[in-house]
């Protein structure tokens, strides 16, 4: 092989090697930018998540500071089952710290089977248990035994209230009707 050829041919081998590593270095380079991408992509996403779970934990502190505490009372206002005996005897409790002797008390009759809601009616979004009795005594025992339902631990709401009265001096007798409500 003379001079002259030899050169040539070493000139291609020397320009396909840079041609070959210049397409290489790009080939790289396209392939380095593709995975940098990625991983910012994936490096925003774990910080968006990371950001989620601290988000969540201050709503779970801040649930566990000031809502938890007051579920047990509101359990207690509106309880899910109707729990008659509680509020009669409440009832009971209230009419004699008032001076009123409670009578006639009556529940809705159940439809079907006694269940936890049966006797309930519909009352919005929740359950009316409608009691209905009598109480007789003074309209200033009234007015404190109604002031003491108001401050009941229960939601209750006196819906009906008739007085009846047998003469002068005579004690006042008082039918009502209060609803106690349950949660569905």
């Amino acid at each position: 092989m003379k001079p002259k050829q030899f050169f040539y041919v070493l000139l291609g081998a020397i320009t396909a090697f840079v041609v070959a590593g210049g397409a290489g270095y790009y080939y790289a380079l396209t392939n380095l930018k593709a995975t940098t991408d990625k991983l910012a992509v994936q490096l925003a996403e774990q910080a968006s998540a990371e950001e989620q779970i601290q988000y969540l934990n201050r709503l779970k502190n801040q649930y566990n500071r000031e809502i938890e505490p007051i579920l047990p009372l509101i359990e207690d206002a509106l309880p899910r089952a109707k729990n008659q005996t509680a509020i009669l005897a409440q009832l009971q409790t209230i009419a004699g710290g008032s001076g009123l002797a409670l009578s006639n008390v009556n529940f809705t009759s159940p439809v079907g089977l006694p269940t936890a809601t049966s006797q309930t009616v519909a009352a919005g979004n929740v359950l009316a248990l409608p009691i209905t009795f009598q109480v007789q005594g003074s309209y200033g025992q009234l007015q404190s035994f109604l002031a003491k339902v108001e401050h009941l631990s229960r939601f209750t709401s006196v819906t009906t209230l008739t007085v009846t009265t047998t003469g002068k001096g005579k004690p006042i007798t008082y039918a009502m009707t209060v609803n106690a409500y349950v949660k569905p």
